[in-house]
């Protein structure tokens, strides 16, 4: 998984969780809420590492963003190894 930011941003830090489900409805915590640096130095992303999950679909829940009064990512990227 990826998570990313435009590269022009200034450095922020957000608390995200994510969550894996297959049908809509039914959702399991596979990564608890936890800041997430993004630095225009580091290339504005982050890999959360998720165990072993297929899902249909993976909500991200943010939940505070110091650069920004709102949640804010341009890319989520889930890719199946």
């Amino acid at each position: 998984m990826v998570l990313r930011l435009p590269a022009g941003w200034g450095a922020r830090t957000q608390t995200l969780s994510l969550q894996a489900g297959a049908d809509g409805s039914t959702f399991t915590t596979v990564k608890a809420a936890a800041a997430c640096a993004f630095d225009p130095a580091g290339g504005q992303h982050r890999h959360p590492h998720l165990a072993r999950h297929r899902p249909a679909l993976v909500p991200a829940d943010g939940t505070a963003n110091s650069g920004w009064p709102a949640g804010q990512l341009s890319e989520f990227e889930v890719r199946s190894s």
